[in-house]
């Protein structure tokens, strides 16, 4: 079964989106990450902090 989008993206996210990947990937250091990280920026999301992602680690091991 296919999941359901938490949402869609408006069209201006998906040309911030599609603009911040641009940028960063004419970036000589750029790597999943840092396109990751300008996405975000340009959408104003806010990354899990690492915590969130420990926990989330942890969550996810203990369901395994």
């Amino acid at each position: 079964m296919t999941e359901q989008p938490a949402r869609t993206l408006t069209v201006e996210e998906h040309d911030r989106a599609w603009h911040a990947i641009e940028g960063a990937t004419g970036q000589p250091d750029a790597d999943p990450g840092t396109v990751l990280a300008a996405v975000l920026h340009a959408l104003g999301i806010e990354a899990p902090t690492a915590e969130d992602e420990q926990a989330y680690l942890l969550r996810k091991r203990a369901t395994a």
